[in-house]
């Protein structure tokens, strides 16, 4: 490689960062909506000579005088290129370079000729005069006044933008973000961004605290100055969202934001926080617990609102009609006799119940008819003259309901439509219905939840179902068992298992899963003919290594690979020593090792208690993953994968592309896993079935977006709510198309095939979706669903994640790992509270 740069570093990523400047010699392409841009570059120290530079830059000129700071990339179809991060302005170098950037087209009403005829006349002056004193540009034949106010608007423009684009890179933000940023803020970026950088986190998806906290400290903010603490509460109490927390206590505040901002917040915290209740930048609430203790609870102020919104509405709800109950048990009796409908005595209960309710609830387990008693509730509502709208949280379960009942049924976010930034349905344009019915209701977050009920009027009736034993909502709120155990709503029960389900193993286990029995799952590995057979539940016993046993075996081939042969039997036993590296046997994998890890020269081996019956020579002289590890695991499971030859991560992959396809045909294969990091995580499996699914080929169009490659054909997964696109956190597809010039993409989505077009900055919120997280496939269905579950996803493992993940597969489910790590997860009960007031209000306002 020619040598282009004049300083190289390595950064934090282990990448080597170059800095090149030269001359751009011409703009190949320039995309004006994200500032994506192909320049082709002369640099200096190698004038006779182009490269290509990738960059955002909001306008970019011939002609420009640049220095790009990044680093270099092979295009596997266009070659070397230079992907500049940084990229910083300089003045023209020469004369030639001034009348090229001059004439560019960077100045409105300035021409090469006109470009030309400046930069001869003022030669050397010519920046200065712009600069300084651009009314002497009328001194130049052809330029009068008119032309000279053109002149100097558009210079003005311009300068405003390099200002704008210098200040944000001087201080640490990308190309690509100081693009979309001067985009959004305009002129007044450098003020905005200067009087409050905190800003940025919200303003920007990609851009979270510690980013914008980086840019606060670079600007001058004092690391224990008000705005950075009072900005440091507020993202704690943002983030507690992702632990399903309304509200935080004092103590989490100080713990938390100590932890960010490495202060001591002792003296501070808590006339800060009085501070910003009095401003209204957080609301608090005491709540009285159940013991009777009271508890000073801090929210974010939408969280607060909503919270508050939804027990009120349920409070207020209204008397339930006046529906005569002989009357609708004989419509009931008749209706089902017709229909050759048989309902059970509690379904039937249900059904009378639901109608003669104003706000109720109708729970149960898979297989305890649900969906049936729904169906003849929908056909009851219809009879009694009701118009009924039917409504999920996610597209697939919307059009489960849909499919069963025969009736529209919608997302709940198309129901309520979106635009201007808000929902169109609201307490002002109520939804036009007597009586709404929203399944799958253990999804909901308290945000959606108060968006819903605001839109319901207050004469309609509402229906709520689903089973709180699953995994609650991704959002805040734990709504649906909060309402039933605040014991103030009608609920309606289901708990008799139908005997056509009886049949099911998925539903079967799925039970005895949610009452904490742990399931004897049968094997192909032992009896190879229950491929063919009729079950619908599998396990395939396997083994993944762990963090501890990976260092182990590294060590190993290490000293028998490097050790002079007289030193081969200098080992030592440490008994007392319980483990090599100092973590437990089933230490969280969070990154899979790829490469070996460095080991320093030693003489010696010590081999931990636990590993005293591994034979060392078998260990080194192993040729596989598969046999390092059945060398090293002291039990091995008679009908494990590893007795074939194959890892656990082996088992997925040939499950997904080999054995499923030939016992099942051509089936929509869902990967869930508990966690996304790990060898048997969604980031590792997702690259691993899209290298050997979906690979690279010459003329497959591929997208890049960090770490991330796109494919055409690629299996993916939205991973925020997107108002303008019309699409979800969780939902999933397929990438039709691909535009490599302007950097979009198409997606088809399930289950409606609707295409959706990303533009470059949409497609950061995209993610591959061969495997997902069970907490992602929440409201979702898939004919065929394989769970690795490894004793590496301990801190994952509870019984509501495996009893949702099981019964997520309507035709087989199928779990790859240990009997050892299926029984922890099932007796492991999630005692883990989340932070939410709904029961209590609920409780108290009905007082």
């Amino acid at each position: 490689m020619r040598q282009q740069a004049v300083n190289q570093a390595v950064n934090q990523t282990g990448v080597i960062t170059e800095i090149i400047k030269g001359i751009v010699d011409r703009v190949t392409f320039h995309n004006p909506d994200n500032g994506w841009s192909i320049l082709r570059v002369l640099p200096f120290n190698n004038p006779h000579g182009q490269e290509t530079v990738i960059v955002h830059q909001t306008k970019v000129f011939a002609g420009a005088t640049m220095e790009f700071e990044g680093f270099w990339t092979i295009h596997p179809k266009y070659g070397r290129q230079f992907q500049a991060t940084v990229a910083r302005e300089k003045k023209p170098a020469t004369a030639a370079a001034l009348e090229k950037y001059l004439g560019s087209g960077l100045i409105k009403g300035v021409g090469p000729k006109t470009a030309k005829k400046i930069v001869m006349y003022f030669d050397r002056q010519t920046l200065d005069i712009f600069e300084e004193n651009i009314e002497r540009l009328t001194e130049v034949p052809g330029i009068a006044q008119k032309k000279l106010d053109m002149i100097s608007q558009a210079w003005t423009e311009h300068k405003s933008i390099r200002e704008v684009m210098m200040f944000l890179q001087s201080h640490g933000i990308s190309t690509l973000f100081a693009v979309r940023i001067y985009k959004k803020y305009g002129d007044d970026a450098i003020k905005i961004v200067t009087q409050d950088p905190y800003r940025l986190a919200n303003d920007f998806y990609g851009i979270g605290f510690f980013s914008a906290d980086k840019v606060a400290l670079s600007i001058g903010l004092e690391p224990d100055s008000r705005q950075r603490i009072m900005a440091g509460i507020k993202h704690a109490l943002a983030a507690s969202r992702n632990f399903g927390h309304c509200y935080l206590t004092a103590s989490q505040i100080d713990e938390q934001v100590t932890a960010l901002l490495q202060l001591d917040l002792s003296h501070k915290l808590m006339e800060l926080l009085q501070d910003m209740e009095k401003e209204t930048l957080l609301m608090v609430r005491d709540l009285v617990l159940e013991n009777g203790t009271s508890e000073r609870c801090y929210y974010s102020k939408s969280l607060y609102f909503d919270e508050l919104y939804v027990a009120k509405r349920i409070v207020d709800i209204g008397n339930p009609p006046q529906v005569e109950k002989a009357r609708v048990e004989r419509w009931i009796s008749v209706y089902c006799e017709a229909k050759d409908i048989c309902l059970s005595h509690e379904q039937a209960e249900s059904v009378c119940g639901v109608v003669r309710e104003k706000f109720s609830i109708l729970t149960g387990g898979p297989g305890c008819g649900k969906t049936t008693a729904t169906l003849v509730i929908v056909k009851l509502i219809e009879a009694m003259g009701l118009n009924v709208i039917l409504a999920a949280p996610t597209g697939r379960a919307a059009q489960r309901m849909m499919d069963v009942i025969g009736k529209e049924s919608k997302t709940i976010h198309r129901l309520l439509g979106w635009q201007g930034g808000k929902f169109k349905k609201d307490e002002k344009t109520p939804l036009k219905t007597d009586f709404l019915i929203v399944d799958e209701c253990s999804m909901l977050d308290i945000n959606l939840t108060a968006s819903l009920l605001k839109a319901v009027p207050e004469t309609a009736q509402i229906l709520f179902i689903g089973d709180s034993d699953q995994l609650p909502s991704v959002g805040a709120g734990n709504v649906l068992k909060d309402i039933i155990s605040s014991g103030k709503v009608p609920c309606f029960k289901l708990t008799k298992i139908f005997r056509q389900a009886q049949s099911s193993l998925i539903i079967k286990y799925a039970h005895q899963i949610n009452k904490g029995k742990i399931p004897w799952i049968k094997s192909p590995f032992k009896s190879p003919e229950i491929w063919q057979d009729t079950s619908d539940c599998l396990f395939l016993d396997s083994e993944e290594a762990t963090k501890e046993q990976i260092n182990f075996i590294a060590r190993v081939k290490h000293f028998y690979g490097l050790t002079p042969p007289e030193l081969e039997n200098n080992l030592s036993d440490l008994s007392n020593q319980s483990n090599l590296s100092g973590e437990s046997a089933d230490a969280d994998l969070f990154e899979f090792r790829v490469q070996e890890p460095v080991i320093p020269y030693e003489t010696e081996i010590t081999i931990p208690k636990k590993f005293e019956h591994v034979d060392l020579q078998k260990v080194y002289a192993a040729q596989t993953r598969s046999e390092e590890l059945l060398m090293v695991v002291k039990k091995v499971h008679p009908w494990s994968s590893l007795h074939y030859g194959i890892c656990a991560v082996d088992v997925v992959k040939k499950l997904y592309q080999e054995w499923i396809p030939k016992y099942y045909g051509n089936c929509e294969i869902q990967i869930l896993s508990p966690m996304t990091r790990g060898s048997l995580g969604t980031v590792s499996l997702n690259k691993l079935i899209q290298e050997t699914s979906n690979p690279y080929a010459e003329g497959k169009r591929q997208l890049k977006v960090g770490e991330r490659i796109f494919r055409a054909g690629d299996r993916v997964i939205h991973r925020r709510n997107n108002y303008d696109l019309g699409v979800f956190n969780g939902d999933i597809g397929v990438i039709t198309e691909i535009d490599n010039v302007d950097l979009t993409c198409t997606v088809s989505f399930y289950p409606d095939n609707r295409q959706v077009h990303y533009r470059q900055n949409d497609i950061m919120e995209l993610d591959l979706a061969y495997a997902i997280t069970i907490h992602k496939s929440q409201g979702s269905e898939f004919e065929i669903v394989i769970i690795p579950i490894v004793t590496q996803h301990f801190k994952m493992l509870f019984r509501n994640l495996i009893y949702t993940g099981i019964t997520r597969a309507k035709k087989l489910a199928v779990f790859v790992g240990t009997r050892k790590a299926l029984s922890m997860a099932v007796r492991n009960h999630d005692i883990s509270q989340r932070q939410t007031a709904l029961k209590q209000l609920l409780i108290s306002l009905n007082q």
